[in-house]
């Protein structure tokens, strides 16, 4: 078997498995990258402190500023990004069972844009985490 995760053989009982894994923990990736991309826009629109275009017009134009709240936003949205991308990488290589649990749980974060797909995805994640032989399956 090529391409990323073990390399596992045709006969090992954990190639089902992987099989199972392997889609929802590359969606888990993606996840975690647009968690962090958002995150890092979000920084750089408030540095530059670009205009919203969702101002109305004739009023003042509204920017985004470095306050606590939006930098600790900025600072989870990395943190549970990275963790989701670690998380999925995990569940790729069929290692660390809870690291791939926390990385989905992670992926729920909301205060970005890429919660939208990140819900479902983590609940698939988390469904497939669960479901029999996938605990068994990953190496201690």
């Amino acid at each position: 078997m090529s391409g990323p995760g073990p390399q596992l053989s045709p006969g090992d009982p954990r190639l089902k498995i992987f099989q199972i894994v392997r889609f929802p923990a590359f969606f888990l990736l993606i996840v975690g990258v647009l968690h962090v991309a958002f995150s890092l826009l979000g920084a750089t629109l408030a540095a530059l402190k670009v205009a919203s275009p969702f101002g109305t017009p004739g009023q003042a134009p509204v920017t985004l500023e470095f306050t606590t709240g939006f930098s600790l936003a900025i600072l989870g949205g990395i943190l549970c990004g990275l963790l989701a991308i670690w998380g999925a990488w995990n569940a790729m290589n069929l290692k660390g069972y809870g690291l791939a649990t926390v990385g989905a749980i992670c992926a729920m974060y909301t205060l970005t844009p890429g919660c939208f797909i990140g819900v479902p995805v983590a609940v698939w994640m988390l469904f497939t985490l669960r479901r029999d032989g996938v605990r068994e399956a990953f190496a201690p």
